[in-house]
């Protein structure tokens, strides 16, 4: 079978969608974007859980398709999640689900790396200038302690 999820969609959880042309004979309407938006009651470019599983003869089947094409996992599902799934087994769902996770993953710990990278330079910072300013005031007394040690000097001299 080419597209086995298309075939689920429409047994599952979609109705025959009834459109009329020129003539005004109804039409079933096949594409996908078509299905989309009718489903979409609020026309916010996504679909709820509620949106999607409506008029469903197996709301557990739907909802089950849902879960599988909401790959991002944001609870809807967008035109591209809704139409990229189509003839792609479990399998290939479920490995793509995880590859994404695993790139999600990687990129919070690069960005806590970097993070951590941040901290460390802002922390070097600090110190180095706490040293510079340690080294400065111990150079500003050095030179007041020859200051007065010379004055000193010159005192006992007249």
């Amino acid at each position: 079978m080419k597209h086995p999820a298309l075939l689920v969609l429409s047994f599952v959880c979609l109705l025959p969608l009834q459109a009329t042309n020129a003539n005004g004979a109804g039409a079933i309407k096949h594409s996908l974007q078509d299905v989309f938006k009718a489903k979409d009651k609020d026309s916010d470019g996504y679909l709820s859980l509620e949106e999607f599983t409506d008029a469903a003869k197996d709301s557990a089947k739907a909802a089950s398709e849902f879960t599988k094409r909401d790959t991002n996992g944001d609870g809807k599902l967008s035109l591209a999640e809704f139409m990229a799934n189509d003839g792609k087994d479990e399998a290939q769902l479920e490995a793509e689900k995880q590859a994404r996770a695993a790139q999600k993953a990687k990129a919070q710990a690069d960005e806590r790396a970097r993070a951590d990278v941040r901290i460390r330079l802002e922390q070097k910072s600090k110190a180095e200038q706490k040293a510079k300013a340690e080294q400065k005031a111990k150079a500003e007394q050095k030179a007041k302690a020859d200051a007065k040690a010379k004055a000193d000097k010159w005192n006992k001299k007249s």
